[in-house]
């Protein structure tokens, strides 16, 4: 049985996520007059405008039904009665209009915009055409990186992190974790840290595009990988993009709390996360150009006398360890050697061209 109502449930209540714009004004308006009774909710997520909640229909979806799975999901823009009185922006505010009813009117921009304390998407309208850049945006949680009037000024600071979890900016702690957000997000905004153009895959498997302002996030980012990289193996590295990136996935598609996230991220904070202790100080210039300028860690792998190109005391390893292990590689080049015998007598490795290798044994 559908979950996913077509017509509206008159004489009942009805959860939105109220936004005060044009659209949820009018749909909550709309539902009244029609006999339903609607219950507005409005949150603060750390979002520096007014949220377009339009797209996160499909996460309200999967996370109303794991907490109560009794839940109908009643979208307007679902119901066909709703949308032929109110297809278009022009019919909502000619409608509450009518009644004298406000709402929070902004200005007609060439493309809508989400955000929250992590990020901003801009996307939809103009930006649906691939020959309008990121530089028709107007960001909102940081500068126009692009514009040479755009006066930016270098910037060195530092990002200390604890057992996975950022803790300090330029050696200040916070009072909690949003405030030290939103500290990263002013220092990456003011250089235009963290902007990219992206298209990407929906959950429909239709491509969509946006334009993306991660500043706080980015910073923060630059700070993890370097300290992951001084500390962590080569496969726990690869082990900890690809899981990372599956997880990601998994998040964009409304699937934190399920089996597979948590088979996830439970190893990626335990395994990966708790190992993160350290500093790292970088120098912003604009956009996404920086330098690190330092990395201290209790728990760094990394020693510069291991692989020295100079003449050090007490090495890991001389030059007859070096010989001694391209020696023990003579056995995987054989067993590779012959593994390329066999699929040239099998046909799949044909003789001639740039896959060929002569034997001039």
């Amino acid at each position: 049985m559908s979950k996913v109502l077509t017509t509206l449930p008159a004489g009942e209540r009805v959860g939105i996520a109220f936004s005060g714009g044009l659209d949820t004004s009018a749909a909550v308006a709309w539902m009244r007059e029609k006999g339903a009774i609607p219950c507005a909710y409005t949150a603060d997520l750390g979002q520096p405008d007014e949220t377009d909640l339009s797209g996160i229909p499909t996460r309200f979806y999967r996370y109303g039904l794991m907490v109560n799975p009794a839940l109908r999901i009643y979208k307007p823009w679902l119901d066909p009665t709703f949308v032929d009185e109110m297809g278009g922006r022009t019919e909502m505010s000619e409608f509450l209009t009518a009644r004298k009813l406000p709402y929070k009117a902004s200005k007609e921009k060439a493309y809508s915009t989400d955000s929250n304390i992590w990020g901003a998407t801009h996307e939809a309208k103009l930006l649906e055409e691939l020959n309008n850049g990121m530089e028709l945006v107007e960001p909102i949680m940081g500068v126009a990186h692009w514009d040479e009037k755009v006066s930016i000024a270098t910037e060195v600071v530092s990002i200390r992190f604890h057992e996975g979890f950022p803790v300090a900016i330029n050696g200040k702690e916070f009072s909690s974790q949003v405030e030290l957000v939103l500290e990263a997000n002013a220092i990456g905004g003011r250089h235009g840290l963290g902007m990219s153009d992206q298209i990407e895959n929906r959950i429909i498997e239709a491509k969509s595009r946006g334009i993306y302002e991660s500043p706080g996030l980015a910073l923060l980012h630059i700070a993890y990988e370097r300290l992951a990289t001084g500390i962590h193996n080569e496969a726990t590295l690869e082990n900890y993009r690809t899981m990372g990136r599956r997880l990601g996935r998994l998040l964009y598609e409304g699937r934190w709390f399920d089996p597979q996230s948590l088979m996830l991220r439970e190893p990626l904070m335990r395994w990966v996360g708790t190992a993160i202790t350290g500093e790292v100080t970088v120098r912003l210039r604009r956009g996404d150009d920086y330098s690190i300028l330092d990395t201290t860690s209790p728990n760094l792998t990394y020693a510069p006398d291991r692989l020295s190109m100079e003449r050090v005391e007490d090495s890991a390893f001389g030059p007859l360890d070096r010989i001694g292990q391209l020696t023990m590689r003579n056995l995987d080049i054989d067993d590779s050697r012959a593994k390329l015998e066999v699929y040239r007598g099998a046909g799949t490795l044909p003789s001639g061209g740039l896959l060929a290798i002569e034997d001039n044994s």
